[in-house]
């Protein structure tokens, strides 16, 4: 993802993204791994999972944290430390949802395989073939 969209969540969530950490700790380092696309998708669930995340860490002494945001087989993968069940549920809605968003675009698209597997809107996948 482009390092201005990368910066806009940072700035928002910035206790949730290190991207100063140690990469045996957090994967966050090397910046948001995935198309630009899928940008809207990641703020709203960001959006989402706030009030969960301040719920959850009322009641304990655990920070939350994403530790690594990527693309792989088609989908969207958002791994995070010291949540609860309601969070990852929210989680794994998002990574359903980019199955059906186009990773280049954000509209809707298909995930496909030509060798890889590729979420994409019918005009990005001609682009690549």
């Amino acid at each position: 993802m482009k390092r201005d969209l990368e910066q806009k969540l940072i700035e928002r969530w910035p206790t949730w993204f290190d991207f100063n950490g140690n990469l045996q700790h957090t994967l966050m380092p090397l910046g948001f791994e995935h198309g630009d696309g899928w940008f809207s998708l990641l703020w709203r669930l960001c959006e989402d999972l706030e009030p969960l995340v301040a719920e959850y860490q009322n009641g304990t002494t655990h920070r939350f944290q994403v530790v690594q945001v990527k693309e792989k087989f088609g989908g969207l993968r958002f791994y995070v430390e010291n949540a609860n069940d309601v969070i990852r549920q929210r989680i794994e809605l998002a990574e359903l949802e980019s199955l059906d968003t186009c990773e280049v675009c954000g509209e809707l698209g298909v995930s496909r395989s030509d060798g890889w597997i590729k979420t994409r809107c019918d005009a990005h996948y001609s682009l690549a073939l």
